[in-house]
């Protein structure tokens, strides 16, 4: 499931539950709770949008292994890709391409 279709719904369905639950707690105890809530919601939500950034990164890794094997003989369809990607969101190439597939393979 799509993440912008999970975050919402997992919003709601807590936000919900939380007013259902509350009905006659104190104003501390409502402040309490959603105090609890936020700082949950704020740290998981860089996890979900992060995983998406390095997709094609993921997906590279055997033909990373490829490419290191053949010494930058074997260029597959998913490392070109995540090479490509590499490219146009760093302005300046950090790595080389036998240092993004090392990188791909270590990491991933």
């Amino acid at each position: 499931m799509d993440v912008w279709k999970t975050l919402p719904i997992a919003a709601i369905v807590l936000i919900g539950n939380h007013v259902t639950a509350n009905e006659k707690a104190t104003p501390f105890d409502k402040v309490m709770t959603y105090t609890s809530i936020l700082p949950t919601a704020l740290t998981t939500l860089p996890s979900y949008t992060s995983d998406d950034s390095q997709k094609p990164l993921k997906s590279a890794k055997t033909d990373a292994l490829a490419f290191i094997a053949s010494d930058g003989e074997i260029r597959g369809a998913q490392f070109e890709q995540a090479s490509r990607y590499y490219r146009a969101t760093y302005s300046s190439p950090l790595m080389s391409d036998m240092q993004l597939a090392q990188a791909i393979a270590s990491s991933f």
